[in-house]
């Protein structure tokens, strides 16, 4: 389920280049990136509260989660878009598309050495591949690029990074909020931003169809991939989500009539074996569990055979609880009760 969440998740996304793309014939860059991301905010409110119960709401906010929450709207929601369009500004498209996929590399990376997440031989080829396979779906020979623009390019996309680690050690708690506060904040500030520039606001029908197209392609594609990220890691959900490209520019064959290319082609024979080796991955080792407690949703699995005081038995459930000790041998991927050291 979380390969599939992290699948959809690049759907979502990636479909929403081709639409995106007709509405900047109308709307400015940075007004129409706060549109998307105030469409997922208002959107994700809405949905909280209208469905307080839903199964995978997660465990409260701590102090430590809002300060990581304040580093991802900082990072991935106001300095690495308007990085991001500057960077485009200054520098060809081809060369904008191809940089994007350092976003899945930076990811990796930094889970790797920054987050201490274990990725394994496997996941790192897996990760090159998906980038290789963007290289393909963006290569335009004798196109040129800007030093700075290519470097802003490349920031963003660090940042970017660096927003999907932050977030994946707070995927335990309510996916829906955090995308609801990354989405108001992040939206209203470039929307404001994008006025002081002097970018005229769009009709309200165009507004609509941001707000909208934000909803569902950023709003959805968020929660999305922070449920996957609470059992693959960053790095295996980036490396999944990494796909979004081809899906957008598969999109871009059907909803605006382009010509399939070579290069689509080739994209999608690197995804294809770069997704068959994230999927074909087994990581298994005896490992040990110490004694602690944590809040997360569960249901009662072999990590969870805790008693309860007034349970009424419904499944998923989260609550605080005991952990450990305990030492067996499974497959298992870096989730919250995986995040152990390997020799």
């Amino acid at each position: 389920m979380a390969i599939l969440n992290a699948l959809i998740a690049a759907l979502a996304f990636g479909l929403s280049a081709p639409l995106a793309k007709r509405l900047l014939d109308v709307v400015p860059p940075l007004f129409l990136a706060g549109l998307l991301y105030l469409g997922a905010g208002v959107f994700l409110g809405l949905a909280r509260r209208f469905w307080p119960r839903r199964p995978a709401s997660g465990r409260p906010l701590t102090a430590r989660d809002r300060w990581i929450l304040a580093g991802v709207v900082l990072t991935g929601g106001l300095l690495a878009p308007p990085l991001l369009l500057w960077g485009l500004a200054r520098s060809s498209a081809m060369t904008t598309a191809l940089l994007l996929n350092l976003e899945v590399v930076f990811t990796v990376l930094l889970a790797g050495i920054v987050f201490k997440e274990h990725l394994g031989a496997r996941i790192a080829v897996a990760a090159t591949v998906m980038a290789a396979g963007g290289v393909v779906l963006g290569w335009t020979p004798g196109d040129p690029a800007s030093a700075a623009g290519a470097a802003a390019v490349a920031g963003a996309c660090l940042l970017w990074a660096l927003d999907n680690n932050l977030t994946r050690l707070i995927a335990e708690t309510d996916p829906l909020l955090l995308v609801e506060v990354k989405g108001l904040v992040a939206g209203m500030v470039n929307i404001v931003l994008a006025i002081a520039a002097g970018q005229a606001p769009p009709s309200p029908g165009t507004i609509a169809s941001g707000l909208a197209l934000g909803a569902v392609s950023y709003g959805t594609s968020l929660v999305l991939f922070i449920l996957a990220m609470r059992e693959l890691g960053a790095a295996r959900a980036g490396a999944y989500f990494a796909t979004a490209p081809f899906f957008g520019a598969a999109g871009g064959l059907l909803l605006l009539g382009e010509s399939p290319t070579v290069g689509l082609l080739g994209a999608a024979a690197l995804m294809a074996l770069a997704a068959w080796l994230l999927v074909h991955e087994r990581h298994v080792h005896r490992h040990v569990h110490p004694t602690g407690s944590h809040a997360h949703v569960h249901v009662h699995d072999e990590h969870h055979q805790h008693a309860h005081a007034g349970w009424e038995g419904s499944e998923p459930h989260s609550h605080p609880h005991p952990t450990g000790p305990m030492e067996h041998e499974h497959p298992h991927t870096p989730d919250i009760h995986h995040d152990h050291g390997h020799g």
